[in-house]
């Protein structure tokens, strides 16, 4: 398999899905071949922010499906997006966990990594957007991924966080390794997201250094043009070049470089691939 993703942060509303989104834009609009897959469920997630919405509902094959059956092929959900292909999300997945255990499906958290398997060779990256709570759907995203970015407030809260998702992913390593001895799993970067001017923003990225963290030498700003794209139904470049919407202020174009930044990070897998002034 190529090289694998997973967005995840244990606290939500830290931006996860809107920095899922627009970094695989940017992956894709490198000429690389991305397959985004949306584990989320829930209302408002990737597969909402790119205007597929109507495919969540319904009695329709969706991904839960694929990863309770082995004889399902994934590659029949793929939907073509204008940056990236997708594994859209289905509220059907809101049961999984109580399906694999009625049906006692084993190595229950490695369906997702073994229904890749047959798209492995036609992508260049997997980009899987968890929900954030700590579920089968997590694992399965953890699992078939082993690489993660972690979008982070910087704040108390989100270094306290960080802590915890680092034990979380040590803990989840060393269970998994009963089952494969050469699993791991690894932080690629962590990523100060809606990111301010205030001093704890300064103060928790310094914490964060000064902890051997592998954080991004810049922060994602927060600026209202991402919730437009995503009312907008489009990433921010594509929102960017839209007749149907406004030009971006100078101001805002920082997002598309640091957009541009995390996608070299992931194809260079490591947070070296960029040096920006903080």
């Amino acid at each position: 398999m190529k090289r694998a993703i997973t967005l995840w942060s244990e606290s939500g509303g830290v931006g996860k899905t809107t920095m899922a989104t627009n970094v695989s834009a940017a992956l894709g609009r490198q000429d690389e071949r991305v397959l985004v897959i949306d584990l989320d469920p829930q209302l408002g997630s990737l597969t909402d922010h790119v205007g597929y919405q109507e495919l969540k509902t319904g009695d329709r094959d969706h991904l839960g499906h694929v990863l309770l059956d082995d004889e399902k092929d994934i590659r029949s959900l793929i939907v073509e997006t204008e940056d990236f292909d997708l594994v859209p999300s289905h509220e059907g997945l809101a049961n999984i966990e109580s399906e694999m255990a009625a049906r006692n499906t084993s190595l229950r958290e490695f369906q997702l990594r073994s229904a890749l398997k047959s798209v492995a060779g036609e992508y260049d990256y997997f980009i899987i957007d968890p929900p954030a709570t700590l579920n089968v759907l997590v694992d399965n995203a953890l699992v078939a991924a082993r690489n993660v970015l972690i979008p982070i407030e910087l704040t108390r809260k989100g270094s306290i966080s960080i802590e915890g998702l680092e034990d979380t992913l040590d803990s989840m390593e060393r269970g998994f390794k009963k089952f494969d001895d050469s699993f791991e799993l690894g932080i690629l970067a962590v990523v100060p997201n809606e990111v301010g001017d205030s001093n704890i923003y300064r103060d928790t990225r310094e914490e964060l250094e000064t902890d051997g963290k592998p954080v991004t030498p810049f922060g994602v700003r927060k600026r209202d043009v991402l919730k437009e794209a995503w009312k907008n139904q489009m990433n921010l470049f594509e929102f960017a070049e839209s007749d149907e919407t406004r030009d971006l202020r100078e101001y805002e174009g920082d997002l598309l470089a640091n957009f541009e930044q995390l996608a070299r990070i992931v194809q260079q897998g490591t947070v070296d691939a960029v040096e920006v002034e903080a």
